[in-house]
């Protein structure tokens, strides 16, 4: 018999490093209505860029960007050979984009709808009684695993969505105690959660008015002028979050936003 070797105190634990040395690519969800500017914020990432077009043929507003290589996403088989290919080609791109994580799924809902063969008669996959609690849960386990693999990949990943409101269930909704709505991702709640905590930035973009001041022929004028804008810090109705250093304060929103400003707001430069 092997004679049993003795750990000294002072060995090393295998494995170990310093905090300090750990450097992770980052995750992102940029989340808002319709024209917040969501497309264009993603396209600042760092280049060489693949954008993933799920159904979104969002591309005009990012077509003079150079650097960005367009993949268009036709089922859910897609987006999961693409994550494959990147793991295997870790160097081609520094950012892959998701736009958006809201046709994602529901891509995901009519796949399932065929798969089990549910009759729609006449509604759209997803709609109330086209689908049951098990095949939600299908569509809820391919969702969260996706998110999970593309997040590990070595390169920074965004995560397009729409915005949402969300309220209590209709049977909580005379409670006493009840809560106030939140605006956040536009997917199911329990993928909405996973996302939101995978990420190392979750923002909501929008159009911000505010009144500037310009000098007309000599005299000052009040006009109203429609700026870009990113939610970052603590909110109390949208979905906000940035993994920082406790010392670091996220600012309310940042107004013309770019993926270096939203770093600055991480490391405590903004």
């Amino acid at each position: 018999m092997k004679p049993k070797t003795k750990r000294r105190d002072d060995d090393e634990l295998e494995g170990v490093k310093k905090i300090a040395d750990i450097k992770r690519h980052r995750s992102y969800v940029l989340y808002g209505r319709s024209g917040s500017g969501k497309t264009t914020l993603a396209a600042d990432f760092p280049k060489p860029l693949l954008y993933l077009d799920i159904r979104d043929e969002g591309t005009d507003s990012i077509a003079d960007v150079e650097g960005i290589d367009v993949k268009e996403i036709e089922s859910f088989d897609d987006v999961e050979e693409v994550m494959l290919w990147l793991r295997r080609n870790p160097k081609k791109y520094k950012t892959v984009v998701l736009d958006t994580m809201t046709q994602l799924q529901e891509l995901v809902v009519q796949e399932v709808a065929d798969t089990r063969k549910r009759k729609l008669k006449g509604k759209q996959a997803g709609e109330f009684g086209t689908l049951q609690k098990q095949d939600w849960a299908e569509v809820s386990s391919k969702l969260k695993s996706i998110i999970i693999d593309y997040r590990d990949l070595p390169l920074e990943v965004v995560f397009i969505a729409q915005e949402r409101v969300f309220n209590l269930d209709d049977e909580e909704s005379d409670s006493a105690d009840q809560l106030a709505p939140e605006v956040g991702p536009a997917l199911m709640p329990s993928v909405k959660q996973v996302l939101n905590a995978a990420v190392t930035v979750v923002a909501c973009c929008f159009v911000r008015r505010k009144t500037v001041t310009k000098e007309v022929k000599g005299k000052k004028v009040k006009r109203e002028k429609s700026v870009y804008a990113l939610r970052l810090g603590p909110n109390s109705v949208y979905t906000t979050k940035v993994r920082k250093p406790r010392e670091v304060e996220a600012p309310d929103f940042i107004e013309d936003p770019s993926y270096q400003a939203i770093v600055d707001v991480i490391t405590g430069d903004y």
